[in-house]
Formats: structure tokens, C-alpha cells, sequence
């Protein structure tokens, strides 16, 4: 289980780090609007982790892209729909169709990560023995 967790926290963790970049180069630091998208990318690694954790050993880790779309489509949901994030971070009050694109692009951005994880997953399996 320890596995599950520090793969995808890793995976998470880095694909935060990006998105940080991106945000930084694009708007500053003094771009105020940003900070309920900061602090949920606070818990991020967790949430991730603790999602690798519950899910079925049977579909680990074949079907991790697929556990990951499940939690993307959740997200996506919170994000788009609950939280409405496109106002409070761009100002801008999407379309109820919008927010439900939005939610399906980040399921499948989630799926592709996911695809990391199971990589990152694998490779840090038990170490061979010299032969």
C-alpha cells in the first residue's frame, strides 16, 4: 500500500510543480485570484495518495489510469461545478455545459497521470536480485 501512496503523491506532487510554473509565468505573484486553486493544490498529494491506497487490489496496477479517472471526474465535478472555480479564479461564469466539458477534460488529463502513476508504481516494485 506505502507504494500505491508514494507513487501517485510523487506523480501529484510533480504535476503541481508544473502547474505552478505555468501559472507563475503566465499571471505573477500578485495575481490574488489563485489562492483557492493553491490551496487545493496544498492537499493534492494527499487526497492522491490516500485515492492509490483504497483502491482495489485487484486493479492494481493494471487499472490505475482507470481508478484515477474516477477521482479526475470527481474533481472535475468539485472544481468545475461546486466550487466554480472558473469565477472565482478567472471571474469569468461558465456555462453549465462548459463546466461539464471541463469536468470530462480533466478526467482525462487525470487518466493520462494516472498513467504515471502505474509506472511510477511498477518501478518502484521489489528490487531484483543480482544474478
Amino acid at each position: 500500500m506505502f507504494r500505491r501512496f508514494v507513487s501517485a503523491s510523487a506523480i501529484a506532487s510533480m504535476g503541481i510543480a508544473c502547474a505552478v510554473f505555468v501559472v507563475l509565468v503566465a499571471h505573477g505573484l500578485a495575481e490574488q485570484r489563485f489562492f483557492p486553486l493553491t490551496v487545493m493544490w496544498c492537499f493534492a498529494p494527499l487526497a492522491w495518495g490516500l485515492w492509490a491506497m483504497i483502491a482495489p487490489s485487484a486493479w492494481v496496477p493494471e487499472r490505475l489510469p482507470i481508478w484515477g479517472t474516477i477521482l479526475g471526474l470527481v474533481a472535475g465535478l468539485l472544481a468545475f461545478c461546486v466550487l466554480n472555480l472558473p469565477w472565482r479564479v478567472f471571474g469569468v461564469m461558465a456555462p453549465l455545459i462548459w463546466r461539464g466539458v471541463g469536468a470530462v477534460v480533466i478526467a482525462v488529463f487525470y487518466y493520462l497521470l494516472w498513467m504515471l502513476v502505474r509506472l511510477a508504481y511498477r518501478s518502484l516494485g521489489p528490487p531484483t536480485p543480482d544474478v
